[in-house]
């Protein structure tokens, strides 16, 4: 097939995803053109770009696209437009992020091509945005999902929230994410140098985070939970914050009127899967998610998790198995989740074992060949039943 991907948010978990699924395209002998947006991209996707553009059968291109509404959007709907009728036939053209959604189904119109799109959580799932702007948009979504030919949905949240603004079940599919389950381990040489860099002596506790410092993520109930935790337990802890964004300095300010500034190892946007086995916890305090990405990579690393009841999280952290979930900016909530963790080794340890063998049910192969399937389903004109085939296998 001749894959065309279109992606807006080309920044951590939506650009690792559409780079994960390229990969798996290629390796499976399918041609992929991806266009992508500088706007929003982090160094791990222009680095696994330059490498792409290595590979025979892929070609990238580069239009702008901002997130929210501009004037802007004629512009790149008339060049994505453009770049389909010069570089097509294409087999299937999926659409990656919300904004990228809009621009792609808008520029397809008229053309005989099947269309998909994945959300990577609606925009309408988010806490704190105004209803009036969450109204026009769910209108918006339950409109484009008739321009498209399926969209898919990356938890079974997803996909009640898809189904409760109109979107119909019949353009739904099913396919949790999946990541690679070969990442190297760091040897204990190389986890004791890493933590030394950070400066974390042997005997403190490490809690990562990796995520955009963005409000979707609520980082800011993080720290607070942090300081909590802080307050309660003897034992040495440390917090390193993997990620960037516009938060990042009122973050800083407020870890610094927590008093906690000194506990807190800031690394900045970089690929976080080489240095998750220098953690010994991961925490995820997330207000809205699809299927979180750095959970599962966490998962992959063996570490127990605390985190949001958000998205996918659900169904891959199972509360006293692998992990602890608590409430939506439960702020105390989560300072207890990581007390229980930081006090108790064991725990850790067992819990940390578990979610090694849970990310088993959430490999990249998986995920890609659940894709793939989906694509020649779309091409052939299957009829639904194999749709809902491919929600079941998901969700097993």
């Amino acid at each position: 097939m001749k894959v065309l991907q279109l992606v807006e948010s080309a920044a951590a978990g939506a650009g690792r995803h559409v780079v994960d699924l390229t990969d798996g395209l290629i390796l499976r002998g399918h041609q992929v053109h991806l266009v992508y947006s500088e706007v929003r991209w982090d160094r791990t996707f222009a680095e696994d770009l330059r490498r792409l553009q290595g590979q025979p059968s892929f070609q990238s291109f580069q239009i702008s696209m901002r997130q929210w509404p501009n004037k802007s959007d004629i512009r790149a709907i008339r060049r994505f437009r453009n770049y389909v009728c010069g570089y097509g036939p294409f087999d299937v053209v999926h659409c990656h992020s919300t904004k990228a959604g809009l621009v792609g189904r808008l520029a397809l119109l008229g053309h005989d091509v099947k269309r998909l799109y994945t959300p990577h959580a609606f925009f309408t799932m988010q806490l704190g945005k105004a209803s009036l702007a969450k109204w026009a948009v769910a209108k918006l979504e339950e409109g484009l999902s008739r321009m498209c030919d399926r969209v898919i949905v990356v938890s079974a949240e997803e996909q009640s929230h898809a189904l409760e603004i109109g979107i119909p079940a019949a353009k739904l599919s099913l396919i949790p994410n999946g990541v690679s389950l070969d990442q190297p381990r760091l040897s204990a040489s190389d986890r004791t140098a890493l933590r030394r860099k950070w400066g974390l002596r042997d005997t403190e506790v490490c809690i990562g985070f990796v995520g955009r410092l963005a409000s979707q993520k609520s980082p800011q109930t993080l720290l607070r939970s942090f300081a909590a935790l802080l307050q309660r337990t003897a034992v040495p802890v440390r917090l390193v914050m993997i990620g960037d964004g516009p938060l990042e300095n009122s973050l800083r300010q407020l870890a610094a009127e927590l008093n906690v500034d000194k506990r807190i190892f800031w690394l900045g946007a970089c690929d976080a899967r080489p240095l998750m086995g220098a953690f010994d916890m991961f925490a995820l305090s997330s207000e809205s998610e699809g299927h979180s990405i750095a959970v599962l990579e966490a998962m992959a690393q063996g570490l127990p998790i605390v985190a949001t009841r958000v998205g996918g999280i659900s169904e891959t952290v199972q509360h006293g198995v692998n992990g602890l979930i608590a409430p939506i900016r439960g702020v105390q909530e989560i300072a207890t989740a990581l007390e229980t963790l930081v006090e108790d080794p064991a725990l850790r340890e067992r819990m940390g074992q578990a979610s090694l063998a849970l990310s088993q049910n959430f490999s990249l192969d998986r995920m890609v060949d659940q894709t793939v399937a989906l694509y020649a389903q779309v091409t052939s004109g299957g009829n639904a039943a194999i749709a809902s085939d491919l929600k079941v296998a998901a969700l097993r």
